[in-house]
Order: C-alpha cells, then sequence, then structure tokens
C-alpha cells in the first residue's frame, strides 16, 4: 500500500483530511460518519420538540402573539395562534397564525 492508498475522509465544513476512524474533524467538530450525523440529527429533533412542548404549554390556540414575520427588525407585529406549535417537515420548530405569515418559526416570537 503506497501513501495515495491511505484511507480518509474530507471534512464537509473545513476541508480538511481525516482518517477514516475518525468519527469528528479534529478541526471543526463536524460529524463525519452517518452514525455521529444520525445522532446529531436526533438530539436537534428532540430539541425542536423540548422547544414546541414548552411553546404549547404557555400559548393556547386563539391567543395573540407578537412576532416577526421576516428578519428579527424593527417592531414585531400580532398574530393569533390557530395550531400548536409543531416541526415543520423535520427541521423547524414553527407555529401556525391567522392574519398573514403562515406560519412564524419559534425564534421569531417576542417573549414580551
Amino acid at each position: 500500500m503506497s501513501r495515495r492508498d491511505i484511507p480518509c475522509k474530507i471534512c464537509p465544513e473545513c476541508f480538511m483530511i481525516a482518517p477514516n476512524a475518525t468519527a469528528r474533524c479534529r478541526t471543526c467538530g463536524t460529524a463525519l460518519t452517518p452514525r455521529e450525523r444520525q445522532k446529531e440529527a436526533a438530539e436537534a429533533q428532540a430539541a425542536m420538540q423540548a422547544a414546541c412542548d414548552a411553546f404549547n404549554a404557555t400559548h393556547a390556540v386563539g391567543d395573540v402573539i407578537r412576532c416577526w414575520t421576516g428578519p428579527r427588525e424593527g417592531a414585531p407585529v400580532l398574530r393569533v395562534i390557530k395550531a400548536p406549535a409543531e416541526i415543520l417537515r423535520g427541521h423547524t420548530a414553527v407555529v401556525f397564525v391567522s392574519g398573514g405569515g403562515g406560519c412564524i418559526a419559534l425564534s421569531h416570537i417576542s417573549d414580551a
């Protein structure tokens, strides 16, 4: 086996070369194996579900919330909750509202 035949992986974030046996990039910490990526995805899903549960525990359908429909700039607008918070297609915790905007990410809801 020559030096060119050494099995390795390239980190998709920082493009550093790592041995195949490495689960995480030593430079930036990115998951390199499918098992590690699945573990990160499961942790993210659990965190989003916890955020949805916490929001639903404090806000009921029909409540008025203050939120931003775009970037968190300027004054928030008032919207009425029309469905409990849920995870949208596996990637974002949202709440469906009426009055424009369709759904709002929980990160765009004002605490005040």
